[in-house]
């Protein structure tokens, strides 16, 4: 099985309308999958839909001026906002 890394990185991969399901505790190397159910895959929580992750990917990049985060800041900006339900502010 994947690990969310993984598939953030094959993001464009996934269809719009899934959703991600992850291993908690929600890690870099947590196992995780698209489905099209709310239903989770054995083992794994809901995460967030692959529609808001690439909100939250692109409002990452925004507030940024339009940098690209790397594997790790996507997986940082996407359980941050599964955890929280909000954006991953600009560290200064």
């Amino acid at each position: 099985m994947p690990t969310l890394l993984d598939l953030l990185q094959s993001l464009d991969e996934q269809p719009s309308e899934g959703l991600i399901h992850a291993a908690k505790p929600w890690t870099a190397a947590s196992a995780a999958a698209v489905a099209a159910l709310d239903e989770p895959p054995p083992g794994l929580d809901y995460l967030l839909e692959v529609e808001l992750v690439h909100d939250v990917l692109e409002v990452w990049s925004s507030w940024r001026d339009g940098a690209q985060p790397t594997a790790a800041e996507r997986c940082e900006a996407v359980i941050h906002y599964a955890e929280y339900d909000a954006y991953l502010d600009v560290r200064r």
